[in-house]
């Protein structure tokens, strides 16, 4: 079964830990050897990252999204984030998936 990995900030990954998501929390330097690991991962299905630890890897996200057979990453707001979580983990998702839930 494909599990839900988020990669982010301590508060923004506790939180989502609450919802039962499993997480890593990480600074902005070490985003990108843990976002190479957690999509390595054989039992990742998608890969929430904040936007806040995203900014410098848009290219590798785009290419993991294009042309992996492997998890979906999504960036979503962090809880400090001064947009904020606007809405539910679920909701980003939907979005990004282009599913209705």
């Amino acid at each position: 079964m494909k599990k839900i990995y988020v990669i982010g900030d301590m508060h923004t990954v506790s939180a989502l830990r609450l919802q039962g998501v499993a997480g890593e929390v990480c600074t902005r330097d070490q985003s990108l050897s843990k976002l190479e690991e957690i999509t390595s991962r054989e039992d990742a299905g998608i890969v929430i990252i904040t936007n806040e630890l995203a900014g410098d890897l848009d290219e590798r996200i785009m290419e993991i999204n294009l042309n992996n057979l492997g998890p979906v990453v999504i960036e979503i707001p962090g809880i400090d984030d001064a947009k904020g979580l606007i809405r539910s983990e679920v909701g980003y998702i939907a979005e990004a998936l282009g599913i209705a839930l």
